[in-house]
Order: structure tokens, then C-alpha cells, then sequence
């Protein structure tokens, strides 16, 4: 099972939206998909429904010596995709981490032994508390999603930090699968400066697939849907549908 971790120490920059629709189109190229939403903001969980309440959390998988992936994950609407719940508790539960033996590799030691699935994508908090690092360690690589304002690029600094102190100390493995820009206006100067800026900065690290803002993409969040299902001809589905193709390839050549 390949594990990616999608980070960005800012908010807004479309993380839960990268996370689900990643998780989409994935599914639709035959894979099993497991998604796993450590972000107390629970915005994967809410926009992804299941076929039953969901029983179990990411707590659950980590505090719980019993729990395995397969016990906790629910299966939901969307084929091919399971979940494993957030909660509202997380905050509490990284905090409960850091007393614990091994702290950044409780989840690593779960999705380890997991051979259900093909790929999982895990939510992360913006900020890097101790299951952001518990991500990152249980992770094969990091996806970074990438908004066009100036914040973003501020949180793109951020992020790249604190995946070299994890690399360098806890997770020697850990690959950098790329950026992508996620929610881009591609109308407005500022937008321009922004892509440039980035790709001036980080040419190897940059997808050449650009998300553009669209109104059908909220709008498929806000059904419970992917942009893939809900308007598969969609421009917004077309390049959500190009960029898993171009991360997939950069995954292969990692």
C-alpha cells in the first residue's frame, strides 16, 4: 500500500478537496483507495458519506491496541474509497501522543500491516502537531496543495521545513511526490505572480496540472460527490483526472 500524506501548514489551500478527489480518481483507475482524515475539522469525513454511521475513528486505530485498519475503516459511498473517521477530539488525542513510547510511529505501525488497499491518502491539520508528524512517518510521500495567494507560498515554505526535519530524523524514506496548485484564478495578476514565483523557486517540485477555481467543485462537495461523479466532463473533473495521472507518475519514478 503506498501511503501519501497531503500537508500545507496554511488553511485554505484546498487540502480536503486534493485529499478527495485524489482519492476519486484513483478509484476510478481500478485501485482501492483507503482515506484517513486526522484533521479535527473532520472536513474529508463530512464530505464523504458512508454506507453506515461511522462506528470508529482515527483514535480508535491508534489508542486502541486491538484496533486494525481493516475494524475501523467503513466503507463508503463512493467505489472503491473505505474511510477511517475523524473526530473533534484530535486535538486532544495529538497531545495524548506525546507521552506515549514511539509517539511518531503509532500509525505507521497500523496502516503497516494493511495489504486491503492499494493506496491511502491521510488528511492532515494545518498545523504539525504530533498526528501531522504520525502522517508524515507513516508515509511513503507528501502531496502539497497550493492556492494563488501569498499565504500559500508562506505555508509552502512551512511545510517543505518541516518535511526536511522529519526526513532527516524520523522518516529517511519519506519522498516529496510534489506541489500542485489546487485553487488557481488564472484571471488575476496576482494569481500569475504567485504560479511564477513558485515555479521560479521549486521548478522540480511543481506539477505542470493546474486546478482551476470552479464553482462545480464546491458544489460537488457540498453534495457529498467528487467532482469525478458529479460532473465528470467538467473541466474541474478533467484536470483532477490529469493531475492523479501526473502524481501517479511521479510516485512510479520516486
Amino acid at each position: 500500500m503506498n501511503v501519501v500524506t497531503i500537508c500545507q501548514r496554511k488553511g485554505g489551500n484546498g487540502k480536503s478537496t486534493l485529499t478527495l478527489n485524489l482519492a476519486a480518481a484513483f478509484a476510478q483507475q481500478g485501485r482501492k483507495v483507503l482515506l484517513v482524515d486526522t484533521d479535527d475539522q473532520k472536513n474529508t469525513t463530512s464530505t464523504i458519506p458512508t454506507k453506515q454511521p461511522a462506528s470508529y475513528t482515527v483514535e480508535d486505530l491508534i489508542f486502541d491496541k486491538f484496533a486494525t485498519v481493516e475494524s475501523v475503516a467503513e466503507e463508503t459511498c463512493w467505489e472503491g474509497v473505505d474511510l477511517i473517521a475523524g473526530s473533534r477530539n484530535l486535538s486532544g488525542a495529538a497531545a495524548k501522543l506525546e507521552s506515549v513510547a514511539d509517539s511518531h510511529k503509532q500509525l505507521l505501525k497500523k496502516l503497516l500491516y494493511s495489504r486491503q488497499y492499494d493506496f491511502c491518502f491521510i488528511d492532515t491539520s494545518p498545523s504539525l502537531n504530533m498526528l501531522t508528524i504520525n502522517a508524515m512517518c507513516a508515509s511513503h510521500g507528501i502531496i502539497i496543495p497550493l492556492s494563488s495567494n501569498y499565504y500559500s507560498l508562506e505555508g509552502l515554505a512551512q511545510t517543505l521545513q518541516a518535511y526536511g526535519k522529519v526526513k532527516e530524523s524520523l522518516r529517511g524514506e519519506l519522498s516529496l511526490y510534489g506541489a500542485a496548485f489546487v485553487i488557481h484564478d488564472g484571471r488575476t495578476r496576482l494569481a500569475s505572480e504567485v504560479q511564477a514565483k513558485v515555479k521560479e523557486q521549486y521548478p522540480d517540485l511543481l506539477c505542470d496540472t493546474v486546478i482551476g477555481r470552479n464553482i462545480k467543485i464546491e458544489e460537488a462537495q457540498v453534495k457529498r460527490q467528487s467532482i469525478l461523479t458529479y460532473a465528470p466532463q467538467d473541466r474541474g473533473a478533467l484536470q483532477y483526472r490529469a493531475l492523479a495521472a501526473e502524481l501517479a507518475a511521479r510516485m512510479a519514478l520516486l
